[in-house]
């Protein structure tokens, strides 16, 4: 119970930055595992779980505001739900740190890469041309990528897709909005093979979903209030810093074992 307010804090905060940037889920199994003392495991099904929240009110809220791109999240969560179910059980198999390492890098080059480039500079805030030119094709491998790192790893979905829409062009906002609605079958299927190996806390996973998900509203509020560019580069900032943190922490985790 005394790490019940900073896990409070933590969900709000990561709520907010899934709902403006669609990212911010790596946060969280991190947290449970330093703060609540939840095995590797554990953490990573209860993160997953509880982002089947963030999903549900991110997905209805952008697509209230006419900004989500339902084709190319059509053909992302083909690619998706086969690949996040094997991604839990695999989960189980590998440890936890070996698992962080890739993810940490590739936030933190996805980041490097957003700041450094002005791809979106130009677009308008509604600008769904970017999803129509990605191939049924290349969306679905996205997705199968997205699916089993994110289940492999209990980061929700975002923190992996963002930067690879980012990277092949996706306006930011479009980024955002697809973020959002893959996250609902991916920790779907997810949560079904951690709880299958009994690795979910289905009561602590609900309050921080319910929590996050307050905070999806507040972040979602901001991003749609942005032009392309500044939420690019909020993007590109929330990438690096959740990268190089993770990075750290992951190499820590190696010397300090």
């Amino acid at each position: 119970m005394p790490a019940l307010a900073p896990i409070v804090l933590i969900a709000a905060l990561v709520g907010m930055l899934i709902g403006a940037v669609g990212i911010g889920g790596v946060a969280l199994p991190p947290a449970l595992i330093w703060l609540v003392g939840l095995d590797p495991h554990t953490a990573a099904g209860t993160s997953s779980w509880s982002f089947l929240f963030t999903g549900l009110l991110g997905t209805a809220m952008y697509a209230r505001n006419s900004v989500m791109p339902w084709r190319l999240v059509g053909w992302l969560t083909l690619g998706i739900v086969p690949a996040a179910m094997l991604g839990s059980l695999a989960n189980g198999a590998l440890p936890e740190r070996v698992a962080m390492l890739p993810l940490a890098a590739l936030v933190t080059i996805a980041g490097v890469h957003s700041l450094w480039t002005g791809r979106a500079a130009s677009r308008r805030s509604h600008d769904l041309i970017g999803a129509a030119r990605l191939s049924p094709r290349s969306a679905i491998t996205i997705g199968v990528f997205v699916g089993f790192c994110s289940a492999l790893t209990g980061t929700g979905g975002p923190v992996i897709l963002m930067p690879m829409l980012l990277a092949v062009g996706i306006p930011a906002l479009t980024a955002v909005a697809a973020s959002q609605v893959v996250q609902i079958p991916l920790v779907a299927f997810a949560s079904i093979g951690y709880a299958s190996q009994g690795a979910v806390e289905f009561g602590l996973g609900t309050m921080i979903g319910v929590i996050a998900a307050v905070g999806v509203v507040g972040g979602g509020a901001v991003a749609l209030k942005l032009r392309q560019e500044q939420l690019r580069r909020l993007a590109g900032v929330a990438l690096t810093v959740f990268g190089a943190a993770l990075l750290g922490a992951t190499v820590f985790s190696f010397f300090g074992s």
